[in-house]
């Protein structure tokens, strides 16, 4: 029976090595991959489904078209039909307006792959278009990162298990990052304390020695409490400040302004655990401190990534194993990045592509004139069910002449899509991949035919290409000759196989590799951040909004905060149709006793969670774990609860390109639904 290598393809810290065994076309077997240095074996619940997501009977099988947007009536037409239709209005909006500005994508995450990158490539080639810019996922924190650590080289998360302290500010590995839960046990058999700061009582703060609950988006406030007891205790590591530091006196004179008592009525934490999270960090080396996503996805997000990096500073925890920030990386810098770097055609008086943010796509789109956007290509994301300002969505689409979407599945944005072209699985494509978390690459096998009539990104832009070119000869430079295998020997320079020990890409038949770890440079130094309680505005209780009823308007408030972690069994909207993974078919809301019993509320009771955005229907959960002011739920596609979710309307002032999105300044209210008797 043939085994294949493959790679889980999410946007996700595993990008798990899988051993795939087939028999006769099917896949009949998955296991992880023990000679992935990283995943070692394991793979997460998502993994072992994936003998069931090959094959899901939800999988889109032939290009569709909408009779009428919106309408959910669907043709069946050929690939021959969808690319005359796509390409016909390319070559009407150039000639309309003289360039392809009118034209734009968005390229999510949600196949990480390299050669997934064809999308941009595609749309390079066409010269000066409309190109989406950013990442909604981690900017701020990344950014933060950039201000105090700056280019120092990120720590092997392999090496966590020799810590002597780990600290997750944030993170759910149990959930989240299952492999690397190994090296943490490693460390704590080894004697290392695990202390989690979370709002939620996670299945990783279950496993901690020490649980901090901290209320949402103050962790800034205790990172510069602990600051203030480790100065002035004298808990600090002055050879290193002294040596590897920059601007540490502004820093120090700038925590005069913490007051103790402050610190822990904004974050809800008692001074007894402030000063016993000063303590191990004054005391326990090497520290590893790993900063999850989530405290970085509102206003202050930047703020506490910046405040919580000068705990390592201050006690000298950088740069050797088991010490430093752990957040993610940019491994991919290293690489040619053919596709996504492609070069297009010049146009005689446009200098270059229009750019808009990821994280305000629609309300930009919206704004664009000169021309106007009027074409939108969707590929590997479902803005509809996983962004925010969904309204502004919708009023996009309906703005817009022609929307393709390039999908495995009939998703909540293919619904509003003119264009279905149904995608291929990763099992039905060769790529390579990294992770943001660990440093291995590795490539992806292609093992299984194509899914009835699935295609790769980077066949739809290779066919795309020559049909255009047909049309009109010389509009595109995309080099629709080159062959998958052209494009991974491309990525395998000089460089990456120095940085691997390749000798070529057909080395990566065989196992993954790891990257080399990196010597710190001698010049590396900490810039401390000032201490900016100014830009924390006192959070107002309740937020005025208005609902429209039946009876008119209506005057209510939104006193809770709406938080959407990622779940075990799905990642965000993925995985959704597996029903190995997912029973629940409608939204489960979460909610504290306080909540339960102010709204007399019991658990499995309808319930409806509103704000100024909309409303969802769905069924209660009572956590007693839960704090008093938040409101739990999982994203999906099925039940789109992030129409909640609309930044701007609740006064956020982001800063496209270097902010992530703010999902969890969301804020919202819960009422009984009642059920006809």
């Amino acid at each position: 029976m043939p085994i294949f290598r493959s790679t889980c393809p999410r946007h996700c810290y595993g990008s798990c090595g899988i051993l795939s065994h087939i028999n006769g076309n099917k896949l009949t077997r998955v296991l992880g991959d023990p000679d992935h240095g990283f995943t070692q074996g394991r793979l997460c619940p998502k993994g072992y489904a994936l003998i069931q997501y090959a094959l899901d009977r939800y999988r889109l099988k032939y290009p569709l078209r909408q009779i009428r947007r919106g309408s959910n009536e669907w043709r069946r037409i050929s690939w021959e039909e969808a690319s005359d239709l796509i390409t016909a209005k390319i070559l009407e909006l150039n000639q309309r307006y003289g360039s392809n500005l009118a034209l734009g994508y968005l390229k999510g995450a949600g196949n990480a792959g390299f050669l997934h990158q064809a999308v941009v490539g595609m749309f390079n080639s066409l010269g000066p278009h409309t190109r989406s810019l950013g990442d909604i996922c981690s900017t701020s924190g990344a950014n933060a990162l950039q201000e105090t650590v700056g280019s120092m080289p990120t720590p092997d998360p392999e090496q966590m298990k020799q810590a002597g302290l780990i600290v997750l500010w944030g993170a759910n590995p149990a959930a989240t990052n299952i492999n690397q839960m190994k090296f943490i046990y490693d460390a704590r058999r080894n004697g290392a304390p695990l202390v989690v700061i979370d709002p939620l009582f996670s299945q990783t703060a279950k496993r901690a020695d020490i649980y901090i609950q901290i209320k949402p988006t103050t962790d800034a406030w205790l990172a510069w409490g602990v600051a203030k007891l480790l100065v002035a205790g004298g808990k600090i590591a002055e050879d290193f400040i002294q040596k590897k530091t920059i601007a540490f006196q502004d820093y120090q004179q700038s925590l005069n302004k913490i007051d103790l008592n402050e610190v822990c009525s904004r974050t809800a934490v008692s001074l007894e655990a402030v000063e016993e999270l000063a303590h191990l960090y004054g005391e326990y080396k090497p520290v590893s401190t790993w900063l999850g996503f989530g405290l970085q996805r509102n206003y202050y997000g930047t703020q506490s990534v910046k405040a919580i990096s000068t705990l390592n500073a201050l006690t000298g925890n950088f740069g050797w194993p088991g010490a430093g920030i752990y957040y993610r990386h940019y491994h991919e810098l290293d690489f040619p990045q053919a596709l996504a770097n492609h070069q297009g055609v010049v146009h005689p008086s446009i200098p270059c592509s229009r750019e808009i943010s990821v994280q305000n796509y629609p309300v930009e789109a919206l704004n664009l004139t000169g021309p106007p956007l009027k074409m939108l290509w969707l590929s590997c994301s479902n803005p509809l069910a996983q962004g925010s300002n969904l309204q502004a969505w919708e009023a996009l689409f309906d703005r817009l002449e022609l929307i393709v979407t390039v999908d495995l599945y009939l998703t909540r944005t293919a619904r509003r899509s003119d264009l279905i072209l149904p995608a291929a699985s990763f099992f039905e494509e060769e790529d390579l991949h990294l992770s943001f978390w660990h440093h291995w690459l590795s490539l992806n096998q292609k093992i299984l035919p194509s899914f009835f009539e699935a295609k790769s990104d980077l066949q739809i832009a290779r066919e795309l290409t020559q049909e255009l070119n047909l049309k009109r000869p010389g509009f595109s430079n995309f080099p629709a000759n080159k062959e998958v295998r052209d494009w991974i020997d491309e990525e395998i320079s000089e460089r990456v196989k120095e940085l691997y020990g390749l000798n070529s890409a057909a080395d990566l038949y065989k196992k993954a590799y790891k990257r080399k770890s990196e010597e710190l440079s001698p010049a590396w130094k900490y810039r401390f951040p000032k201490v900016q309680i100014e830009a924390f505005h006192q959070s107002t209780a309740a937020i005025q909004v208005k609902k429209s009823t039946k009876k008119g308007l209506l005057e209510l408030t939104t006193p809770y905060r709406f938080l959407t972690p990622q779940s075990l069994l799905k990642f965000h909207t993925q995985y959704e149709t597996l029903d190995w993974l997912n029973a629940e078919k409608e939204p489960v809301f979460e909610i504290g006793e306080d909540i339960a019993h102010c709204h007399n509320i019991n658990s499995g009771q309808k319930v409806e969670v509103f704000n100024q955005n909309g409303f969802v229907v769905g069924k209660a959960r009572i956590n007693p774990a839960l704090p008093a002011n938040i409101i739990l739920a999982e994203q999906s596609d099925l039940y789109p609860v992030n129409t909640l979710i609309a930044h701007e309307d609740q006064g956020i002032n982001l800063h496209p390109t270097s902010s992530s999105i703010p999902y969890y300044d969301c804020m919202v209210n819960i009422r009984r639904v009642r059920e006809n008797v």
